[in-house]
């Protein structure tokens, strides 16, 4: 019993090749951020230009974006999943955001002029 189980043990699983062992993905990244955690260049230009349009039309959301970037970029090393979804937030107060506050205003503006 004892050389049958060695000579099972003794030849391979599977014939030929072994078989690639599976490796789970890395983290999904956020737009506009590359693998090393840094801005791209296509990142950097759409980030001037949202915290362009925040800073004229919503201010203190621009500062909601700065600190929840800069505290994405301190836990990088250390959680690269926290810190993509705190740069998923930091774009939303830059972006979204304030599209949603102008259509807010906006529409409480026309209601009120057809009164």
């Amino acid at each position: 019993m004892t050389a049958m189980t060695d000579a099972a043990s003794a030849s391979a699983p599977f014939p030929g090749p072994h078989p690639t062992p599976y490796t789970a993905p890395g983290p999904r990244l956020a737009a506009g951020i590359g693998p090393d955690g840094t801005y791209t260049s296509g990142g950097r230009f759409l980030a001037f230009l949202a915290g362009l349009w925040t800073m004229v039309a919503f201010f203190p959301l621009l500062f909601v974006g700065a600190i929840l970037y800069t505290k994405a970029e301190e836990v990088w090393p250390e959680d690269p999943e926290r810190a993509r979804k705190l740069v998923v937030w930091s774009w939303a107060s830059v972006t979204w955001m304030p599209l949603v506050c102008a259509a807010v205003v906006t529409g409480m503006a026309l209601v009120l002029g057809s009164l």
